[in-house]
């Protein structure tokens, strides 16, 4: 159990949670997307897109060596260009997704979140594009300690 098997499952777990959430582009309605690590660069100009990503910043292991833990970042980025309140396009689905992993605390039977849950939405947004993140600590998978023989 790794941290990139860790966030290969987050994304799958993600895209089940925000299923029924979806943007409006000047081309049309378009889905939220999920990342497992970093988001890919956008590369039209035409579209702002709307997407979660899940992004381990960091593992360590428990003092005593019974344990390591992951912590993620879970992104988002909501394009929302309505004319009154469009800010609460974020807040919506974020909320929606802490109250999804607090539901169900275990991924993929292999990872239990840790709390506490952080939600932090930055003061500066660059508005119609509105982001947040999600700081989350998971379990990972721990190895047993290989004894050596020095005889």
């Amino acid at each position: 159990m790794t941290t990139v098997e860790l966030m290969d499952n987050l994304a799958i777990f993600l895209q089940a949670a925000v299923a029924d959430y979806s943007t409006r582009q000047p081309s049309g309605k378009r889905a939220v997307k999920v990342y497992a690590g970093y988001p890919p660069a956008r590369m039209s100009a035409d579209e702002q897109a709307s997407f979660v990503y899940a992004l381990v910043t960091g593992a360590q292991d428990t003092d005593d060596g019974d344990m390591s833990t992951a912590t993620v970042e879970i992104g988002f980025s909501i394009y929302d260009n309505s004319d009154a309140d469009d800010w609460r396009s974020l807040y919506n689905i974020m909320e929606h997704v802490r109250q999804h992993l607090l539901k169900h605390r275990f991924v993929a039977g292999r990872h239990r979140l840790m709390l506490p849950l952080k939600f932090e939405v930055p003061e500066m947004q660059p508005a119609p594009q509105w982001q947040g993140k999600i700081t989350a600590i998971y379990t990972i998978g721990q190895p047993y300690e290989e004894d050596i023989n020095y005889g």
